[in-house]
Parts: structure tokens; sequence; C-alpha cells
């Protein structure tokens, strides 16, 4: 029987277990699946995956040869985002392992950012400091397994990479990374002293067409987190396939409220049109902190029109229904492949079964109710993790919509 590989969303590997520990803490905090790996292939589901490759007393050949081992066994997404988590006092092999790291995902730009100002590490001219001292004149100089050579992250790096190393301020950072991608892979070191920097180094990079890999130690995983801990995290996205007079009424009930954006799919753009538009919309409700409900009626009329409308498309009624299903099935794909959402709430059987099936689940686990009508639980198996809620077309009142949006508030607010 085949194992089932598991994709994350972001895969990070750290030279030792507790600096595992400390990359995926903040990613548990917003809310993430992550699962620290002792070996791999990994076969459990998690948003994030760190893998341990316990390779910082090793010799530089031999970190390098593990993590490289290590990383080709991953089966990364392209929109995966790497990271490779260092020593906030630069011990180990960090030039050795980002070299192995950079061949073996194809990256050209590292974006190197070792500080961590909550614990006193900062980076300023291309320097590593403790509480403002060169790491050279700390205990770290003398550690007994890995002492640190050098306080010049770059010296540190290129005595085991030939890959080209240059340090540079934040504001230098911001101008290049609008300088296209060369060919020659490149690390930069960038100085960092506060947490806002990290925050900016981390945004900047991940608006790159094409994402850099980070290097860097909890700092930067801190700031990793604080950016995927979007508002979206506490929201729903809800989508309402069923044409019956009571979902529609239930989507009216939240149609005037600030928090939630709608986004109605026009039947006719599904065959006469791609997706990308209505992906961007979503995603842009969702980012922005509102609840999404996605809808194919316009009012509680359109269900008398569906005759006119086979014509029109030449189809029947089951198979008008398939294609709707299919096509929402696949957006709400593409969506949670850019953002993640508290939950989901799917309104119709066909339409939840369909988005089931493109999420490549292969069971439901229930766990509760919301609304007197409204199941939730988890998929089994499958690409989303996170709690999913299916409530029959005909199903509840006019309140049950908004009963599950204020439920997500509540137990989803951090």
């Amino acid at each position: 029987m085949s194992r089932h590989v598991v994709r994350p969303q972001i895969l990070v590997i750290a030279d030792d277990f507790t600096g595992g520990n400390d990359a995926g803490v903040s990613l548990a905090m917003t809310g993430m699946t992550v699962n620290v790996a002792f070996t791999v292939p990994y076969s459990v589901d998690t948003d994030a995956l760190v893998i341990n490759s316990d390779s910082r007393a090793l010799d530089a050949q031999q970190a390098a040869a593990r993590v490289s081992d290590l990383a080709l066994t991953c089966q990364a997404e392209p929109q995966t985002q790497w990271l490779k988590k260092i020593d906030s006092t630069l011990r180990g092999n960090p030039g050795a392992e980002l070299d192995a790291l950079m061949r073996v995902t194809g990256k050209k730009r590292a974006i190197l950012a070792a500080a961590y100002p909550a614990a006193g590490r900062t980076t300023e001219q291309g320097q590593c400091l403790i509480h403002g001292v060169p790491v050279t004149h700390t205990e770290f100089a003398s550690d007994p397994k890995t002492p640190v050579m050098s306080a010049d992250i770059c010296e540190v790096i290129q005595a085991q990479t030939t890959i080209a190393c240059r340090s540079m301020s934040l504001n230098d950072y911001t101008q290049h990374l609008h300088e296209p991608v060369v060919e020659t892979p490149q690390i930069w070191v960038v100085d960092a002293r506060t947490d806002a920097d990290l925050d900016v180094i981390v945004t900047q990079a991940l608006m790159q067409d094409e994402l850099p890999l980070l290097v860097g130690s909890a700092g930067i995983c801190d700031a990793l987190a604080r950016h995927v801990r979007a508002p979206s995290s506490q929201r729903l996205l809800a989508v309402v396939g069923s044409m019956s007079e009571i979902a529609q009424q239930q989507v009216a009930a939240v149609y005037q409220n600030p928090q939630v954006g709608m986004v109605f799919i026009d039947i006719e753009n599904i065959f006469s049109g791609g997706s990308t538009a209505y992906v961007q919309r979503i995603v842009g409700i969702l980012a922005s902190g509102k609840h999404c409900i996605v809808h194919t009626s316009p009012d509680s009329e359109a269900r008398h029109h569906i005759p006119q409308l086979c014509v029109r498309m030449e189809t029947n009624r089951v198979q008008l229904g398939e294609k709707i299903c299919l096509f929402l099935g696949q957006l709400i794909r593409q969506v949670l492949q850019e953002v993640s959402p508290g939950a989901l709430y799917l309104s119709g059987g066909d339409v939840a079964m369909a988005v089931a099936d493109a999420l490549k689940a292969t069971g439901f686990r229930i766990t509760d109710r919301v609304a007197q009508c409204v199941p939730y639980g988890h998929f089994v198996g499958g690409d989303w993790q996170r709690p999913v809620m299916t409530k029959a077309g005909g199903f509840g009142d006019e309140t049950t919509l908004r009963q599950v949006l204020n439920f997500i508030e509540e137990n989803m607010s951090e």
C-alpha cells in the first residue's frame, strides 16, 4: 500500500530538535497544525512540517549531505515556503547546510536574517551581536561542540560555501528586492534590530513572484508566524450552493453585516470563463479579516429560471448541477492554497461532497453541531484539516448562518 505524501504550506529544516521546536511553536500558536519530523518521508497531515536534521555537531560535509538527503525526500509544492532554521549565534554548519538546501530546491536567492531580538540577538552591519556585543566576545565563541569563529555572518557562511554572500541594511534590502532575480545564486544577510525589522523582511520576501529561501533563527520564524496569522484564521469561508428558499434567507440575513463579504458566482460564467477572478476576490475578503460567503443564487427566484438556463446552455438539470459543483469544488481548493480561514461551511449536500472530493478527503469525522442543524468536524485525510461545517440546503431558519458566524467569532478569536 502506498504511503500518503504530505505537502505542507511551510517546510522548515532545523539542525537540532529544540531549534526545530523553537521554529514551529509560533506557527502552532497561529492555529496551524505543526509537526516536527525526526525521519522522512513523513505521512501525517500538517500545515507546517519541521524536519530535524540533527546535524549541528557534524562536520560540514556530513551536515550538507544530511540536509540534501532530507530535502530531496520532501515532496514540496511550488508555493511551499522553505525556511532554513539556524542557530541565532551561528553555531553549527549554517553555510554548508544553506548551500545544500539552495542546490536541492533550486532557489536563486536566500534571505538570511539571523536576528532574534527577543533574546538580545541582533544583526548590525552584517555582524552577529548578543546584547550589543559581537558573538565572538561571548561564551558562544568557546562552545565545546561548535565554537563560533567570527561575528561576521557572511564570513561564517562563506567558510562553507562558494555561493556569493552579501550583507545589507534593511533599506538596501527593500530596494534590491525589486531587482530581477539573477541566475547565479545569492545569499543576502540583512540587518535587523527589532521584530518590526524582521516583519518587513518576511513580508517583502513573500511578496516576490519567486519565493526566496528564508534563513534565520526563531526570530524569523516568529515573523513568519505573524505574517500567516492573518485575520482570516478566525474567519469563515461559506459556500452556499443550495438554491432552497431558506438557504437564500440565511444568506440575506447576514448580507448587511460589515464583517461579511459576499461573492456571487454567476452560473453562466462557469461555462464561459475561469475561476481566477473569483479566487482573487475570495482571498481578498478573507485576507482583509472578513468572513466570506460564496453563493450561486442572486435571489430566491433564481431557482425558477433553471429550465431556461439549461436551454441556453444546451444541458440538462443534472449536468448543470454537476458542472456547478465541480466548479465550486475546484474554486475552494484554489482559494485554500492561498489563504487559511478558520473553518469551512458547506451548504447543500452535492456542493459539500464536491468540495470534499476536490480536497481529497476520504471521510468525515463528526465532533458536534452548531445552530441545531449544522454538524461540524474534520475531513479525514485530504488537504484540509481545519473545522468543516455542513448543512442540508433546506434546514434551519433565517438565523442559522448568523449563528454559525457567531460561533466562529466566539470560539476562534485570539
